[in-house]
């Protein structure tokens, strides 16, 4: 996973690498091998998401703090270099990277920071559909102060759920 810059953190962190293991007595661990940051969860996605919230933590202190802004660079580079602990990690990534391969199938994809310009777009996109149809209905609110006669009024159910229709007169002739 990739952190990009945002509105709350000015800074891009390089890529970032992790593995969900399944713990024997259920659940599931799943831990960021660079900056040895885990998160805990009933499912694989319930782990990967808290363990997200743990490094968005981390960083936030690292590079936010007066404390540690300082060294912010220096210690996450610490992180990254392999340890005892990390080198276990690395060897259950790099099995499990060759066994995706060797299956055809790709991690690319999967990018947060992909994810979170496709959920910018599509935020963007209803935004600009729900002006458009403010403008719309101001519009026609307009249209029916100026001349209410010129509009029927008629009622319709959707899933039992009443709609009301302003229709312009010339468009039931």
């Amino acid at each position: 996973m990739k952190i990009p810059k945002t509105r709350d953190f000015n800074y891009e962190i390089p890529l970032l690498s992790f593995i969900v293991i399944e713990k024997e007595q259920g659940g599931y661990i799943s831990s960021c091998i660079h900056l040895q940051v885990d998160g805990y969860g009933k499912s694989m996605e319930d782990a990967r998401l808290d363990m997200l919230d743990n490094i968005l933590y981390f960083l936030n202190k690292n590079f936010n703090s007066k404390d540690y802004k300082e060294h912010c660079w220096k210690n996450l580079l610490d992180l990254f270099e392999t340890n005892e602990d990390s080198g276990v990690l690395w060897d259950r990534y790099h099995a499990f990277q060759v066994m995706l391969a060797e299956r055809g199938c790709t991690t690319d994809q999967c990018s947060i920071s992909q994810q979170l310009k496709e959920v910018v777009r599509k935020i963007d996109e209803l935004e600009r559909k729900v002006k458009e149809l403010e403008g719309r209905v101001i519009r026609i609110e307009d249209q029916m102060e100026e001349n209410p006669e010129r509009f029927v009024v008629t009622l319709k159910a959707t899933n039992d759920m009443p709609i009301v229709e302003y229709v312009p007169v010339q468009s039931i002739i």
